[in-house]
């Protein structure tokens, strides 16, 4: 309730200083403008009484702002929603699928491998789907920072199409140690997941080609950041912002985050 207040108010504040502005236009203008004063005349005396009231109000102009980038933000999360759910079946199609397949909830996740946040959310991700929770989760490798990541990401593809209950071993070893990732790492946990190296390393060419398309989708939707997760619930998408595991499992469950 005392959001909304501090919301009404400041929505009130504004619409006072717009009223104020017409107010003004008209008793310095009241007829035509070039009768009673030049344009720039009236240009100047809108700056001045714009320029006071945020002399004695500066915050409001910080408000104003707020509240036009959250709109903006608001609109911009609500639009991807949209173009995603559009995208659903190639999504679906592409992706990396673990979980529970028949599940009518899925999350859908842009991640690059190398990525922090990505590697707390695949990390979360095993978790959950080790719990046997009802979701599916339909992973999109994408490569955005640099050529480390490509390879990676060729890796992640290669593997779950050689065997997705591997690759998800796979995962869960290279990212438990998440500062390194390098060739050797890479092989270790190919390894210890029972993949062979060599055998990996002769699909990378056709992962690299499923890898593309996946960099098209991320493309063609304007995905803003890496990772970049939405919750799907029949038609229903929604974008979420949290890789912890609990809060990720709220938002599936519909239940409320623990403070």
């Amino acid at each position: 309730m005392e959001n909304r207040n501090s919301s009404c108010c400041k929505l009130g504040t504004i619409i006072s200083v717009v009223a104020l502005l017409v107010s003004s236009a008209a008793y310095f203008c009241p007829k035509k403008a070039s009768e009673s004063c030049s344009s720039s005349t009236f240009d100047e005396k809108v700056k001045g009484i714009m320029v006071d009231a945020i002399k004695k109000n500066p915050q409001l102009l910080m408000d104003a702002m707020g509240e036009g980038i959250a709109k903006k933000r608001e609109d911009t999360i609500k639009q991807l929603s949209t173009d995603v759910a559009e995208k659903s079946a190639d999504i679906s199609k592409l992706s990396m699928k673990f979980g529970k397949m028949d599940s009518k909830t899925s999350v859908i996740c842009f991640f690059d491998p190398l990525c922090k946040h990505c590697i707390e959310f695949q990390k979360s991700m095993i978790t959950l789907v080790k719990a046997k929770k009802d979701v599916c989760f339909k992973m999109m490798p994408v490569a955005v920072l640099g050529e480390d990541s490509v390879t990676l990401a060729k890796v992640y593809v290669a593997a779950y199409d050689k065997s997705p209950e591997k690759a998800l071993t796979f995962i869960e070893k290279i990212t438990s140690n998440d500062n390194e990732m390098d060739k050797a790492a890479i092989e270790k946990a190919l390894t210890a997941a029972g993949l062979d190296n060599k055998e990996i390393e002769g699909m990378l060419a056709d992962s690299d080609k499923k890898l593309a398309e996946n960099g098209k989708i991320a493309e063609s939707l304007r995905v803003p950041v890496v990772p970049a997760i939405f919750l799907a619930k029949g038609s229903d998408i929604s974008m979420i912002q949290t890789t912890e595991t609990d809060a990720l499992l709220a938002a599936i469950e519909g239940k409320p985050a623990s403070k």
